[in-house]
């Protein structure tokens, strides 16, 4: 029994490590608590390895049942192992892209934000575990240096020396044979995420590298236009070029408050993990897009048609989404470490011509995305930019404000130049409303041209 109390005494006692700190006391909303990828790594790890373990100590005793009637009432709030392998990888996912000293992270501080939330030794062991089984040997070795030294800081009361020296051991053997072979050392020794140049240019901006030149960058403006629509007459749209050619630009207060919180509102219920199509057919969880998403249409709330007919005003473009000329609008949430690798929204042109034909009849009937209009429903505290890669432009979140840029040339080519984003999120969350504008209704308000450069 006294075992079973130890256990359960550990489990409190983290806890109310967490929840007693100045910075979470009053606070509910998820902003400030699992906005936070440490402490939401941790609050993962607490609902699922930790918790398992007092369910195994606990579950011959008759006051379990409780207890377990409780959980079986939340069970489907409560995550699962595939939660927390996802809340690890996005820690190191965080940790590559932003190039974060390991240290500091482990000390709570993120990207020159300092926290309270700090990483046990037992931590530091599991991401180095994390790191290894996928491809990030050298994180993997910084991140089981830690856990030993923090084994010693702790008295091995979370994890010990000994436990963690075979894991170092055998990642450090890997990386001496990757090194002698391939003649570098580098944090990652395999190829992930899609790694290519579009990907460490997209890696470079989220960082806040520049990538344009000052020629490039000295026609960029902003001015004021009412786009000749009576929308728009008495309050003109603030603009601002983020590229000249292709054409990407930011429309500025564009969502009320009142707008924003209610798309919110009717997407958490409906909220779903992006997946992905397999090549048997079949869906899987997207590791190249962390989100969480969901769809609905005007008839959904009288603002959803009040936003549509804004989007024509703003776009000169038809967003009539039961004639198919705009796709239903998404919403997508992006939590801790939320990422998108680089892509084209382009779907049909994205294929060999010669293969063109196969793309499904409704798609086909529908035209390729023509545009993408994407509104900020969120500001995130740190990352989350929409970045474009070749263009080396970055676009920072900004709430009740939208991005937009056309996704095929007037010939019906797709712009290969818009691969594009999105930066993992670091600190915060954040939501988006994405409107893919169809060829479809097109015809009058962007005439075709023969000129693949149009």
């Amino acid at each position: 029994m006294e075992s079973k109390l130890y256990e359960i005494r550990s489990y409190l006692s983290e806890f109310s490590d967490t929840a007693g700190r100045s910075e979470f006391a009053g606070t509910y909303a998820t902003d400030e608590i699992i906005g936070n990828p440490l402490q939401a790594f941790q609050l993962v790890k607490r609902l699922t390895i930790n918790w398992r373990r007092i369910e195994t100590e606990m579950r011959r005793e008759d006051l379990w049942k409780n207890i377990e009637e409780l959980t079986d009432t939340y069970q489907s709030f409560m995550p699962n192992h595939e939660d927390l392998h996802g809340a690890a990888l996005a820690l190191v996912r965080l940790q590559d892209t932003y190039n974060l000293n390991m240290s500091d992270l482990a000390n709570g501080q993120i990207y020159g934000y300092q926290t309270h939330v700090e990483m046990t030794a037992r931590d530091c062991l599991y991401l180095g575990k994390h790191s290894f089984n996928n491809g990030y040997y050298g994180y993997s070795i910084e991140w089981f240096e830690e856990a030993m030294i923090r084994a010693h800081r702790e008295g091995n009361a979370t994890a010990s020396v000994d436990e963690i020296l075979p894991f170092y051991h055998m990642a450090t053997e890997i990386v001496s044979t990757f090194t002698s072979i391939f003649g570098t050392k580098s944090s990652r020794l395999k190829i992930v995420e899609g790694e290519s140049d579009d990907y460490s240019k997209y890696q470079a901006l989220c960082r806040g590298e520049t990538l344009k030149t000052p020629k490039e960058e000295k026609d960029l403006r902003c001015y004021l236009t009412d786009r000749g629509h009576p929308l728009l007459i008495l309050q003109p749209i603030k603009v601002e070029v983020l590229n000249e050619k292709p054409s990407v630009v930011m429309f500025h207060n564009l969502m009320t408050e009142y707008e924003m919180e209610t798309y919110k509102e009717l997407a958490t219920p409906m909220l779903t993990r992006a997946r992905v199509q397999t090549e048997d057919n079949s869906d899987e969880i997207s590791k190249v897009r962390t989100s969480q998403t969901a769809w609905f249409s005007p008839q959904s709330h009288k603002v959803v048609d009040n936003i549509n007919r804004r989007v024509e005003a703003v776009t000169g473009l038809s967003a009539d989404m039961d004639k198919s000329h705009c796709e239903l609008v998404q919403i997508a949430n992006y939590g801790m470490g939320g990422h998108y690798v680089p892509h084209y929204d382009y779907l049909i042109v994205d294929r060999p011509p010669d293969e063109r034909h196969l793309a499904p009849a409704r798609e086909v009937a529908a035209g390729d995305r023509t545009a993408t209009l994407m509104f900020y429903l969120s500001q995130v505290i740190r990352g989350g930019s929409t970045v474009f890669p070749r263009l080396g432009t970055k676009v920072i979140p900004e709430k009740g404000s939208a991005v937009f840029w056309y996704n095929l040339y007037r010939n019906g080519e797709g712009i290969e130049d818009t691969v594009h984003g999105a930066c993992p999120v670091l600190m915060g969350e954040k939501w988006v409303a994405n409107y893919w504008i169809r060829e479809i209704g097109q015809i009058f308000n962007r005439k075709c041209s023969l000129d693949p450069n149009e």
